[in-house]
């Protein structure tokens, strides 16, 4: 019985380190999910940023470029289309940082609902092992009892059996001596009547 409660226990502990190792393995990977998701991030915004900042050069040299005026024309149209490049740059990377922000939430936020149902899941499963664990550990023990009570019983029953056995072959040998010393005290008695009588006392052969 000892073995066996051994071998159930190293069964457990082997399973609770498979669900600590499973646990674990999810937790790398969710954190190299995340990671990645990361680096795409920030790779996007850096090419929008390239993107938007080579749009605007484009243009403000296509501005210059175009330009048949005057030194001082040429400065004032410059000025003018750099200014109208960094703004539309301005509008776009910040468009485009609100729409990165907004979708990383969203999915940061589906990313951890699911991670917390996936651990409760985990959780729900040891609290099911743990109970039908003991659920059969106390249901073998009450029927290791049970068998213990029914042996116990049993002794008990073959025990009285054996000392009524025992006073009963005891009580006819105590009878039998008492009736045989009752029949020689019968017998010293008539040969003393005889004496009494005669005068003569019975010889007694030591005979082998």
């Amino acid at each position: 019985m000892v073995e066996q409660y051994e071998r159930e226990l190293a069964v457990g502990v082997a399973a609770a380190a498979y669900v600590v190792n499973a646990i674990e393995k999810d937790e790398a990977k969710y954190r190299i999910k995340i990671e990645g998701k990361k680096q795409n991030t920030i790779s996007r915004v850096g090419n929008s940023d390239r993107v938007s900042r080579r749009y605007s050069s484009k243009e403000v040299t296509t501005n210059t470029a175009g330009e048949t005026s005057s030194r001082k024309s040429r400065e004032s149209s410059k000025g003018g289309g750099s200014s109208a490049g960094d703004q539309r740059w301005k509008g776009n990377y910040s468009q485009t940082n609100n729409a990165l922000e907004t979708k990383a939430d969203a999915w940061q936020n589906a990313e951890l609902h699911k991670l917390n149902k996936r651990y409760e899941n985990m959780k729900a499963s040891i609290h099911e092992w743990e109970k039908e664990k003991k659920v059969r550990a106390k249901v073998k023990m009450e029927r290791k009892k049970k068998e213990l009570e029914k042996k116990i019983k049993r002794s008990h029953q073959v025990y009285q059996l054996k000392i009524s056995r025992i006073d009963d072959i005891a009580g006819g040998a105590r009878a039998q001596v008492d009736e045989k010393r009752r029949n020689e005290e019968l017998k010293i008695k008539e040969k003393a009547k005889q004496i009494r009588a005669t005068g003569v006392v019975p010889f007694t052969c030591l005979c082998f």
